[in-house]
């Protein structure tokens, strides 16, 4: 029999748009959500109703009229905290961290992200160096290159980092196009495995439905491993081209992931020559648990 595949879905859920604010819009968009089966979404500007927690577990911060937000249905989620001196932390409720219990037996880091369009503060450096962070055709250092810096250090081997980043691979002029390049060129060289890059070339999907000449910036990054089950990744248009419950599309993307298996324990068959775990023995996350 098999298994069925592991649905993550990154989506914006459009709260920040006056346009969105029609009465019953987001909960609609909650449920349309609901509908595509997600086993894990990452959301950005949303504001979960409180019926939302019936259906799963949501993990998120402090929102008082959107945020960032990791739900899942069926998984166990954990919320962790960051390092105390993580640039990430001057990014409040725009990102959201869980650990993540997969079905393969693992635990993955899962951030949901919402890249501000715009050149990152003092604060949002943090202790990183300008003349390390900045993409080298763009003239500062804007909030996603700050976010991805800040997540090197935390995403450990297994992760799952989605969301709104603000940036594209075809960015309509030359030289814009050469900074939107330079951001996935980097990704790609420090191993993250880009869901839609890696399996569509030069093509992009369209995610992003407003005015302007990006097509998608909202993206799925995975570790290596994820990325070598990933399928075809694909986009909800009628999300935002039919519904109009956002300018952004969900992203969805299954997995081809193996359940962890129940094996029979033979007494007899040598148990105690079985090794003994030390806590050396298990890996550790650069992020607590909380």
């Amino acid at each position: 029999m098999h298994n069925p595949p592991m649905r993550v879905i990154s989506w914006n859920m459009g709260m920040a748009s006056e346009s969105r604010a029609k009465p019953g819009l987001h909960e609609q968009a909650w449920h349309y959500l609901l509908g595509l089966g997600p086993d894990l979404a990452l959301v950005q500007e949303a504001l979960p109703p409180s019926w939302v927690r019936t259906e799963g577990t949501l993990i998120h911060g402090p929102i008082k009229q959107w945020g960032s937000a990791v739900f899942s249905p069926r998984y166990p989620l954990e919320r962790v905290r960051l390092p105390e001196r993580s640039n990430l932390r001057a990014f409040g409720s725009y990102l959201a961290f869980a650990l993540a219990s997969l079905p393969d037996g693992s635990d993955a880091l899962a951030a949901s992200v919402h890249a501000r369009h715009g050149t990152a503060t003092r604060a949002q450096l943090g202790d990183l160096r300008v003349e390390d962070t900045k993409r080298p055709s763009a003239r500062s250092v804007q909030a996603n290159d700050a976010i991805f810096f800040g997540l090197q250090e935390v995403v450990g081997d297994r992760y799952i980092v989605a969301g709104d980043w603000n940036t594209a691979r075809k960015q309509g002029s030359e030289s814009r196009d050469r900074v939107g390049t330079e951001f996935f060129e980097r990704a790609r060289e420090r191993g993250w495995y880009d869901c839609v890059r890696e399996r569509l070339g030069d093509q992009e999907l369209q995610t992003w439905f407003g005015p302007g000449e990006i097509k998608q910036d909202d993206h799925v990054f995975c570790d290596a491993g994820l990325g070598s089950v990933a399928g075809q990744p694909s986009v909800a248009e009628q999300a935002a081209a039919g519904l109009g419950l956002s300018l952004h599309a969900p992203l969805v993307l299954d997995f081809d992931l193996e359940p962890i298996a129940m094996t029979s324990l033979d007494i007899d068959a040598g148990a105690d020559d079985a090794p003994e775990r030390s806590a050396s023995d298990v890996d550790a996350s650069p992020l607590a648990s909380e």
